[in-house]
């Protein structure tokens, strides 16, 4: 096991932490009850598939008592899929029958000023998600802008974000307009000491035009007085180190199951 201390680890924790509440947000509203530890964080399986099972949230957890709250996950999930995600990449859960999907850096930004270099793209118009409306937009966009195919929207409306979320003061939906139409959008969820960024997309027709970067500096605006997270997808890292991201660590993706 990695050892981490001081400012590194107390930052990691905080993102770790702000992962796990921004799921348990959402998937609480979707009725799944959800479950905390000093060590971990786990939910019953319901809800949508795109939300983690669990989140290791102490990097410095003996072994053997991380594997035990680890049991209480497998029988609660049974034969289904568990997902998992170690945000200091620290553990090996090889020995109880996970496999290692992937390992990818995490980027921080700390508060400081917006480069002051960016226009917003013309006719783009950023809105914060307020009601039902437009957080119907806010997931039909979310599904073209990630070619959600068919099979995975039988959750139907609301059945990945549910309108229970927008009573969560943490909880930003955040959409891009351009000409009436929501060509892209974000979650931003905050926690006491982190912002973090969830799900961006763009529909692929609207794809490199600035909208993905407008998106993520109203983000960072949102709490200018907190540190943001970001685990990106590695074609979009530039969007982020552009806009004052750095590498800060490594998130090990894992996964029990068929």
């Amino acid at each position: 096991m990695a050892d981490f201390r001081g400012a590194e680890n107390s930052l990691t924790r905080a993102m770790a932490l702000n992962v796990a509440a921004w799921i348990d947000s959402s998937v609480a509203c979707l009725g799944v009850q959800t479950f905390r530890t000093e060590r971990l964080w786990w939910r019953k399986p319901g809800g949508s598939p795109i939300y983690l099972s669990a989140i290791v949230t102490d990097a410095e957890a003996a072994d053997d008592v991380l594997l035990a709250d680890l049991r209480f996950v497998e029988t609660a999930w049974g034969t289904e899929e568990i997902s998992l995600w170690d945000c200091w990449a620290a553990y090996d859960l090889t020995e109880v029958g996970f496999k290692r999907q992937w390992a990818e850096p995490w980027y921080l930004r700390h508060p400081s000023p917006l480069p002051r270099n960016f226009t917003l793209p013309p006719g783009l118009s950023i809105e914060a998600v307020t009601n039902a409306k437009q957080l119907a937009e806010f997931e039909e966009a979310s599904w073209e802008g990630f070619e959600t195919i068919e099979a995975d929207r039988t959750v139907g409306r609301f059945g990945q974000h549910a309108e229970g979320t927008l009573d969560d003061a943490g909880m930003h939906y955040l959409i891009a307009r351009l000409d009436g139409r929501v060509v892209a959008g974000t979650i931003a969820y905050a926690t006491a000491d982190m912002l973090g960024i969830y799900g961006i997309s763009t529909i692929p027709e609207f794809r490199r035009r600035g909208y993905a970067t407008a998106l993520v500096r109203a983000v960072v605006s949102l709490r200018s007085d907190l540190p943001v997270s970001v685990q990106p997808d590695p074609e979009s890292v530039r969007i982020y180190t552009d806009t004052g991201f750095v590498r800060a660590g490594q998130v090990a993706a894992w996964h029990k199951g068929n």
